[in-house]
């Protein structure tokens, strides 16, 4: 049956209408794009481009072999640190607890945290698996000897200075950054201290979203 003109009009427009709703509609769904200066004042600091990561060889806090191999396939947040240390250590593994506690489910299952030592003359695997177990997170651990720490430690750009180990309470001097690892095992932003877990919460399941 041929179409009359007002019907031809009335189905260009119809279609024209649909197309500007589609249009409207893929604007409000888009994700917004990451913006740096809003991220900067939460303390999130992203590269332009992924780092790649040496092969390390240290230990796991829950037993056997740790390196680059344990972060691929989920996003990591890797904070350096040591078990004796008596103040930014424990406050920043308590944020963490409080950042994964915030994120939607979906996302605190994408998400492993790892402190490293800085101290792997004190920290044996033993003792960081009962410090990491106070915080009741499920947090991993690892350590080894100082080269691989420092090959680690050196393509993250963490700092930290090799303590005198011949006083038994000696501290170990270091940064408190979190350096954030995507799932395929690349470098690519750290959070900067203090942590402020309410507004990352916000944040990180944008940053993680494929």
């Amino acid at each position: 049956m041929a179409l009359s003109g007002v019907q031809k009009t009335v189905l260009v427009t119809l279609a024209v209408i649909a197309l500007v709703i589609g249009a409207i509609v893929h604007k409000v769904t888009r994700p917004v794009a990451l913006d740096r200066e809003q991220l900067s004042q939460s303390g999130i600091f992203l590269f332009d481009s992924p780092r790649s990561l040496p092969e390390v060889e240290m230990l796991s806090a829950a037993g056997g072999s740790w390196g680059k191999q344990d972060l691929v396939g989920q996003w990591d947040l890797l904070f350096f640190g040591y078990t004796f240390c008596p103040d930014i250590c424990p406050t920043t593994m308590a944020d963490l607890k409080q950042l994964v506690d915030a994120l939607p489910e979906t996302s605190a299952e994408q998400l492993q945290v790892t402190m490293v030592s800085v101290d792997p003359n004190r920290d044996t695997p033993e003792q960081m698996q009962q410090y990491l177990g106070f915080f009741k997170a499920g947090f991993h651990g690892a350590t080894g000897n100082p080269e691989e720490l420092a090959k680690l430690a050196r393509a993250l750009s963490i700092a930290y200075i090799e303590p005198d180990t011949s006083s038994e309470n000696y501290l170990v001097d270091h940064s408190g950054q979190v350096v954030i690892v995507n799932p395929e095992g690349h470098y690519v932003g750290f959070l900067r201290p203090p942590l402020k877990p309410q507004e990352l919460s916000q944040w990180l399941p944008r940053i993680m979203a494929p």
